[in-house]
This record gives C-alpha cells, structure tokens and sequence, in this order.
C-alpha cells in the first residue's frame, strides 16, 4: 500500500507508516509546493496509485477523474498534537486494513471509523 500524506497531518504520521514498511509520499517534505491545491494532491495521488491522507475538510472530490486509491480523512480538533493525530491513526490501522482501503472514503473520528464507497 501507498500512501500520500497532505501537508495538514503531522511528520510523525508519515514516519510511522515508513516505519510499519509502507511506501510514503509526504506532500510537506515531498518536494511539493507549500499550498499545494487539492485538486493536484488528488489527481497526485491518482497518479501514483496513493491512498491519500488528509484532515482537509474540502476532500472528498470525487467529481475528479482518476480518483486516487482511497481517501482517509482524519476528523480530529485542530488542538490535537501531532503524537495524537499519529496515535489515533495507529490504533487505527488495523480495523482500517480489514475494512478495505481501497475505492473507499475513510473517515477517522475519535472513537468511530466510517466507510462508504469512493464513487
């Protein structure tokens, strides 16, 4: 699996999928403009076969085509710390994997995992 992390979630989140041996592009240390739009993160991941991460509240934009692999939103309060946000998607993870990432919008909240169809 890879995955393409936006710039709004922290380095901790890209280091601990690296570390868990996944393929990781980090849209803040990746060489991408600062700012870079939603649409081009999304046509981005599309084109690299990505699962992208966000907690961008403007995603999902399935209008656009190609879509990306799957999206994951992570809804959390803008007062979480970063080991937070990483800790939340780590516990996280192993229901996300039996669920299924792919061709779906995942939607992480404290306490709650929701999933529906990417299309």
């Amino acid at each position: 699996m890879r995955f393409l992390v936006d710039e709004n979630l922290p380095f901790s989140l890209a280091q601990y999928l690296r570390k868990e041996g996944y393929e990781v592009l980090d849209a803040s240390r990746g060489g991408f403009p600062r700012g870079t739009s939603d649409e081009d993160l999304w046509k981005l991941a599309a084109r690299k076969k990505c699962i992208l991460l966000t907690k961008d509240l403007d995603f999902p934009l399935p209008q656009i085509y190609p879509h990306p692999l799957g999206l994951v939103l992570i809804r959390v309060p803008d007062t979480f710390s970063a080991q937070q946000v990483t800790s939340l998607f780590a516990r996280s993870l192993d229901a996300l994997k039996l669920r299924g990432l792919e061709k779906r919008i995942t939607v992480i909240t404290l306490g709650q995992i929701r999933v529906r169809p990417l299309e």
